[in-house]
């Protein structure tokens, strides 16, 4: 009997802990509607969570975001309650904590469908903000979602400069990211900043963050920079190169030559900027350095900036022959990359440069010479079926 009714109350034991493990919260709930897109129908859980749970960090952080999210998608017009979710988001955006900022910032590493409201949140919150977000960027957390921080930054604009200001001044903080943020007050473009960012500039002895001041303080207003900034185009250290290079789309004065110098730089990140640059201020003699870009190890992101410049030169006229060119280039055997081959197709498919496949002199016959590459040398899928795209538009 003793044992019948000790099973008993282990049995009812047992059946207790699986029904305590089998409730679900409205925080659970409202998180995973809210992830799932459902926002309307997370703000209720949401809102009983809020009232619920014992640590409300999460309920609350969450609850905004639901806000948002039925804000940002029409949701909440739809059943007319915008104005109602918009005076409640403002309300409790202005009350968000330091741990709620956090939990949203971990929103945004975990990558839900709801980034874009978390993003928009930590702007509307404005300063406050910036100390965690900058705390996160010294610590290379969430390095995924980096982007995101600066977009944040820049969105809080005048608001954050002088905790940035801060943090570019403290000797604790990686010079890396000293850069980053020296960048994104130039970018703000608040001429506050001036007095600060020159008394940096005398103090610090890193010569690529110095560049990277002059840049900003060109942004500023501060025209006498300039001199320094093209100077730095040709400097020994690569980090004052690339502050340079990034800077010459938005000098009033832009040095050409130098220009496509260095588009033979060793460092790829110069190469990238410099072939932007060169398709705001074009110049047919970039064309060379341009095409080399096109099969030389550069990046894909340099590869492109190239492919993109010279798209621009051939539908303005500066890049004549450039067409005959790329099909020499692409028959060319120490092309071994099938990748860089897509590319030239893939440049020779636009409209400005079959035109010139086109208009070419008859006895060049470049469409005869692209059918024979295509025929007897190409062997990769990729390439042939773009070249096939390219021939069916020359018929």
């Amino acid at each position: 009997m003793k044992k019948l009714l000790l099973i008993l109350l282990l049995i009812g034991a047992v059946s207790f802990g699986c029904q305590q493990e089998q409730v679900i919260t409205q925080l659970e709930v409202g998180r995973g509607k809210l992830y799932a897109g459902l926002s309307l129908e997370a703000v209720q859980h949401l809102e009983r969570a809020v009232q619920e749970e014992e640590n409300k960090v999460e309920p609350r952080a969450l609850l905004v975001l639901a806000y948002s999210n039925a804000i940002s998608t029409g949701a909440a017009r739809m059943h007319n309650i915008e104005a109602s979710y918009s005076t409640e988001r403002e309300r409790r955006v202005g009350e968000l904590g330091e741990y709620e900022m956090k939990r949203i910032l971990r929103v945004l590493e975990e990558r839900h469908r709801i980034q874009k409201d978390a993003i928009q949140v930590l702007i509307d919150k404005g300063a406050p903000a910036v100390p965690f977000i900058l705390e996160d960027l010294a610590k290379s957390r969430y390095r995924a979602v980096h982007g995101d921080f600066v977009q944040i930054l820049m969105g809080i604009g005048s608001q954050g400069i002088n905790e940035i200001l801060k943090a570019v001044g403290d000797s604790k903080t990686p010079t890396a990211m000293k850069i980053q943020l020296v960048r994104i007050i130039g970018d703000v473009g608040d001429p506050s900043a001036v007095p600060e960012l020159e008394a940096l500039h005398t103090a610090t002895t890193d010569e690529g963050l110095k560049m990277e001041i002059n840049t900003a303080l060109y942004h500023l207003g501060n025209e006498e920079a300039e001199a320094k900034i093209v100077e730095g185009l040709t400097d020994a250290n690569p980090v004052v190169r690339r502050a340079a290079a990034k800077s010459m789309m938005f000098l009033k004065e832009h040095p050409t030559d130098k220009l496509i110098d260095a588009l033979d730089d060793s460092d790829d990140t110069v190469r990238m900027d410099v072939a932007k640059a060169l398709q705001k201020y074009p110049d047919a003699g970039a064309v060379d350095g341009l095409v080399a870009i096109l099969t030389n190890g550069s990046s894909l992101t340099t590869k492109q900036a190239a492919i993109d410049t010279l798209n621009h030169y051939a539908e303005n006229g500066l890049a004549d022959g450039l067409a005959g060119r790329l099909i020499v280039l692409l028959a060319n055997p120490d092309v071994v990359n099938h990748e860089d081959r897509l590319r030239i197709v893939q440049l020779l498919k636009k409209p400005a440069l079959v035109k010139q496949i086109q208009d070419a002199d008859q006895y060049d016959n470049l469409p005869h010479k692209l059918d024979v590459y295509f025929r007897e040398t190409e062997t990769n899928d990729m390439v042939k079926d773009a070249l096939n795209e390219l021939l069916l538009v020359l018929e």
